[in-house]
């Protein structure tokens, strides 16, 4: 276990950490392990981590709000990620000058170490999988953390000072990182998420470029060719500037060339990584995560040997457009974290006949600009809390609609107009919290469903030789 470096704390003795959460366990132990008075704040009253806490001596107040418990000489906040920029507790702690860091920030202060780390709107959790894969295959120590995994500060503690650590950050994290040092950032993509969290899309874009707040001259800030807020927002790191795309050559970093992802370096030379026929899924949002990571690796010093064995024997992760079951020429297709716009419509770009379940909650992002994706759109199945305001979306392109009740009646509705050829994906442009634990718990309940929907028509139709399913533009039921 690695010994905290105590002089990035100025000192601080009183600490009040926002949530019983993962991330808010790390902070709360790393900075009593350094002699600070840690006060834990959490809604539940029955949180399960409450008597293991407790029994390490840390303070704990239940069902308070947190500006309440903001006690005369507390120095620093650390708040949960699910705690928005413009919460209360957040607004009289910068008003009293009360320091506010995210768990990410703390843990790379006291446990500093090499950080390679990721962001963006779409593809992070991918892309940190494989970004890990790589260094480790190019012979590396390497711990995959942040909003995979471990929290950070958990991973940058335990383990050793040459392991390499590759963090998927999201906004909420970023937001309120001051020092934090990427020795390379990517930023993948931007488009309208959480502004039900941040003020608006400029202030969540600015929330992603942090990633890139504490880098020097010597780091590198990475940005997507093929997003143009991306780069600029790149322009004002001060990490030098490097690029990725899925589909055009670049300047320095990993694009895409005659069909392969080659890296240029700053000599420029073209160095091949891979050709695209080695990937296990060409699909336009997998080539660009492998992009991505491939341009974060090399910058890092990863041979590309290391990077091409990586990228070429890696599957995208569950519920990102993943295969589910195929009956009578219909397949199912579980992409439960699209939990955005962004997403969505990247999914609804990938199949030529689709029946689209969708909905849940907006998140206080405009979904009509789903309209202009729709072209492949047969049927639509809308669920959810956003359920009427994806039927008005989907009506003004005369795209037909029918709302379910549960993800289980929506496959139900989605197979007895589906066809031949069709896919029935699940994509929800939204979030899940309206009827699930999370999208994990909606993309199992969907596939559970379609499977039992395919298990029960294959019964049939070997009971049947003259069943008419899966035949020419015949209804699957």
């Amino acid at each position: 276990m690695n010994l905290p470096d105590l002089r990035p704390l100025d000192g601080i003795e009183r600490a009040l950490v926002i949530g019983l959460g993962a991330s808010g366990r790390a902070a709360a132990r790393a900075l009593s392990g350094c002699g600070v008075e840690v006060t834990m704040v959490d809604d539940d009253p029955r949180h399960p981590a409450v008597a293991e806490l407790r029994s390490e001596g840390l303070r704990i107040e239940l069902g308070q709000s947190p500006g309440e418990v903001l006690a005369e000489g507390t120095e620093l906040v650390v708040p949960s990620p699910g705690v928005p920029e413009h919460a209360p507790v957040l607004r009289d702690a910068a008003q009293a000058g009360i320091s506010v860091w995210s768990e990410p920030e703390l843990g790379m202060r006291l446990y500093p170490h090499r950080l390679l780390a990721v962001t963006g709107t779409n593809g992070k959790t991918s892309t940190t999988e494989l970004l890990a894969a790589m260094v480790a295959a190019g012979g590396v120590a390497v711990a995959a953390c942040g909003n995979i995994g471990r929290p950070l500060t958990e991973a940058a503690q335990a383990e050793p000072e040459d392991t390499v650590l590759v963090a998927e950050l999201s906004s909420f994290q970023l937001r309120f990182a001051h020092r934090l040092r990427a020795e390379v950032g990517v930023l993948l993509n931007l488009a309208p998420d959480h502004l039900d969290w941040h003020a608006d899309l400029d202030a969540y874009a600015q929330a992603k470029a942090r990633i890139w707040i504490g880098q020097t001259d010597q780091d590198w800030a990475v940005a997507n060719a093929d997003d143009r807020r991306t780069l600029e927002l790149a322009r004002a790191a001060h990490g030098r500037s490097a690029s990725f795309s899925a589909r055009r050559g670049v300047e320095l970093g990993v694009g895409c060339e005659a069909e392969e992802l080659v890296f240029r370096g700053v000599d420029g030379q073209r160095q091949l990584v891979l050709s695209l026929d080695d990937l296990v899924s060409s699909a336009p949002h997998h080539v660009s995560n492998v992009a991505a990571a491939a341009c974060v690796a090399a910058l890092a010093g990863v041979p590309l040997s290391g990077i091409r064995s990586a990228a070429s024997s890696f599957s995208p992760g569950r519920h990102r457009l993943e295969p589910v079951t195929e009956v009578a020429g219909v397949s199912f297709v579980d992409d439960s974290k699209a939990t955005n716009v962004h997403a969505a419509a990247a999914a609804l770009e990938a199949f030529p006949s689709i029946v689209w379940i969708a909905g849940g909650l907006a998140k206080g992002v405009d979904l009509t600009t789903l309209a202009s994706h729709l072209g492949r759109v047969r049927h639509a199945v809308l669920i959810g809390a956003a359920a009427e305001e994806l039927a008005a979306v989907c009506r003004s392109e005369d795209v037909p609609v029918t709302l379910a009740d549960s993800v289980e009646e929506a496959v139900e509705r989605a197979a007895a107009v589906a066809r031949s050829g069709d896919a029935v994906v699940l994509s929800p442009a939204c979030a899940s919290f309206d009827q699930f634990r999370d999208y994990a718990e909606r993309g199992d309940r969907f596939a559970a469903a379609a499977r039992r929907f395919a298990a029960e028509q294959r019964l049939e139709r070997s009971g049947d030789e003259g069943s008419s399913i899966g035949t020419g533009g015949s209804h699957v039921a």
